[in-house]
């Protein structure tokens, strides 16, 4: 496993690709806080200002929002997690696509370290991704709300910080576990965003309109179990509760909408049975 683990880690960073997507991520999580800073900024009401301060649940927004470039609202605003799963897509599609899986299972002969030591190292830089982009984002959040004094608990940093983490390793999971069972980076790279912002987007979209049709609402309803929505929920604190905008309080694992739990559950689940089949395969079939 430590041969693995030292060849995995070789692998990815002597990747041209890792090293310019890396850059990538980084772009778009400080040019997207940036520019939602500037907009939160020049729009935040006089108002909401008490001699120069900005505190409690919106003082928390502001930050939170422009720090995750509002993914604490709607999650598909989070880019980071799909263009960091891309490391994790070419981290498999560069080994079949170029025929090095079998020179990598040369070098490492047992198939359950290599596929180990892959999804752990590519975790961990997803991580590394992840973190940096939340901190430079936070710094320069704060150079744009240089003059008014913003007060926030640190802990609420942090925690956003860990779901947004949580998130962006399993999507890069699934899209690692797609890659091993369709041995084709391009389907993979191509289903990593028509899946949550194509396909899925439909399916609600006729859920809601067969909804409306039979006047009954539990098709609609259901359409909080769909994958990347449900995940979405490990990373959306804030949103419309008993019709005023704010943090949500007392959510239901499964309720509507579901809790940062029942999100992780639901999502975490299909990624689970994904990298169990992509493991099976990977153990069982010619390189």
């Amino acid at each position: 496993m430590t041969a693995a683990i030292r060849y995995e880690w070789t692998r990815l960073r002597t990747l041209r690709s890792t090293w310019w997507l890396t850059f990538g991520v980084l772009a778009v999580g400080v040019g997207f806080t940036a520019i939602a800073a500037l907009i939160v900024r020049v729009n935040v009401h006089a108002d909401e200002l008490s001699g120069g301060r900005l505190d409690g649940d919106m003082a928390r927004f502001y930050v939170e929002a422009a720090m995750t470039q509002f993914s604490i609202v709607d999650p598909m605003f989070y880019l980071v997690a799909f263009v960091a799963a891309i490391v994790g897509i070419l981290g498999w599609g560069h080994e079949y696509r170029h025929g090095m899986i079998r020179a990598t299972l040369t070098a490492v002969p047992q198939r359950w370290a290599v596929f180990s030591a892959k999804y752990l190292i590519v975790g961990l830089w997803v991580t590394a991704l992840v973190v940096t982009s939340c901190l430079l984002s936070l710094l320069v959040a704060g150079v744009f709300f240089i003059g008014i004094d913003v007060t926030y608990d640190a802990g609420d940093i942090l925690g956003t910080i860990l779901r947004h983490v949580l998130y962006s390793v399993l999507v890069t999971w699934l899209a690692m576990s797609l890659t091993v069972l369709v041995r084709h980076q391009t389907f993979a790279l191509v289903m990593l965003f028509l899946w949550p912002m194509g396909i899925e987007l439909l399916v609600r979209t006729f859920a809601i309109m067969i909804s409306g049709f039979s006047h009954n609402d539990v098709y609609a309803n259901a359409m909080r179990f769909l994958p990347f929505n449900a995940g979405g929920r490990i990373m959306q604190t804030f949103g419309a509760q008993n019709d005023t905008f704010g943090p949500y309080h007392d959510l239901t694992t499964f309720g509507d909408p579901l809790s940062a739990l029942g999100g992780f559950i639901v999502f975490g689940g299909l990624v689970a049975c994904l990298i169990a089949a992509a493991c099976a395969a990977f153990s069982t079939r010619d390189a």
